[in-house]
């Protein structure tokens, strides 16, 4: 994201979840409040329920690619990665299928995310920390295994734990403070 541009959270967003390269399984993400519609205009029925569950179906990708398999697992709540209603779509790990999806999900009424926004909505729900986040796109762009090792730590809360214990001891020793100013003559 460039600096400066705005998010609007309240949109359905939508982007391929997994590898650009050839694959027996690709993955594509939807996240926002309109998930359960957007689905519904996919030909997906999601149950009538608030728990996350999947389904087995096809969507129907129009001339030539027409009807496509796909697994959709539904997240109808914010109890999601995002904080949000979300749901993937698994299906043929073909960058045009995967493409064909991304464009039926929009015409449905989502947009396209944009990079690292599925990252920035965990962010802003609470669902991650800055380092956590961070973390994220040191996964991504690891280039050998010293460097994923160090974002997987990074991403499991390894840096964060620590200063989340100090900054508690720093508060528990404030509120020791300032109960001894309170109460000086006791």
């Amino acid at each position: 994201m460039t600096a400066g541009s705005v998010v609007d959270v309240e949109q359905t967003v939508v982007a391929i979840g997994s590898s650009n390269m050839p694959a027996p399984r690709g993955v594509v993400r939807l996240s926002g409040p309109r998930v359960v519609e957007i689905a519904s205009r996919l030909g997906i029925r999601a149950r009538d329920t608030k728990v996350a569950h999947s389904i087995e179906t096809n969507v129907d990708l129009g001339e030539p690619l027409g009807e496509v398999p796909v697994r959709a697992l539904i997240w109808p709540t914010p109890r999601s990665y995002t904080g949000q209603p979300s749901m993937e779509l698994h299906t043929i790990g073909s960058l045009p299928i995967l493409n064909a999806v991304v464009a039926a999900a929009i015409g449905a009424g989502a947009r396209a995310a944009r990079p690292g926004e599925f990252t920035l909505r965990a962010f802003l729900a609470g669902r991650l920390d800055l380092t956590q986040a961070e973390a994220v796109l040191g996964v991504i762009d690891a280039e050998g295994r010293g460097a994923l090792d160090h974002a997987l730590r990074q991403l499991s809360g390894n840096l964060s734990r620590p200063i989340e214990q100090l900054r508690d001891q720093l508060l528990d020793l404030l509120a020791d403070v300032e109960a001894g100013l309170d109460f000086v003559d006791e």
